[in-house]
């Protein structure tokens, strides 16, 4: 059993509505910027570098996370491929450390916290949009207004 073991719970049983209405309440702006939601992330839209951060909870997992996401109407379709290149600067910005990534995500990060625990909801919340932020500062400051990702 591990120490982020909190017992056998089913993403279904997440009440993902419930998480996703707080986020909402507390971050109104996050709305504005929505690209594109479901009932595991919220994407936030960043057109000028043809890029989405997307926000997540995987509670059967424990985690929730923030990374480079995938979204077609913006044309963040290559998004790992076109940041790859500038991933060491861009991480090197974040300042992760090692037990915050998980491979295979390309640049993202992770916290580990028992997502059932409704309790913990303001504060997880509050960690992805603080977390999502902090990405597109490193991403803003690495590609500079010409956006050179999404060329």
């Amino acid at each position: 059993m591990s120490e982020f073991d909190f017992g056998a719970r089913r993403a279904s049983e997440f009440r993902h509505r419930g998480f996703w209405a707080l986020f909402a309440e507390r971050h109104p702006e996050e709305k504005t910027r929505l690209a594109r939601r479901g009932p595991w992330f919220w994407q936030r839209g960043l057109p000028e570098f043809q890029l989405v951060i997307s926000m997540y909870v995987a509670p059967s997992e424990n985690v929730a996370g923030v990374f480079f996401g995938r979204n077609q109407r913006l044309g963040a379709t290559e998004a790992w491929a076109r940041l790859r290149p500038f991933q060491t600067v861009i991480e090197d910005r974040l300042k992760l450390k090692p037990e915050q990534r998980s491979e295979g995500l390309g640049i993202n990060s992770l916290w580990r916290v028992n997502c059932f625990a409704e309790d913990n909801w303001p504060a997880m919340a509050d960690w992805l949009v603080t977390e999502a932020s902090r990405f597109e500062r490193a991403v803003a400051e690495v590609l500079g207004d010409g956006g050179e990702a999404g060329s």
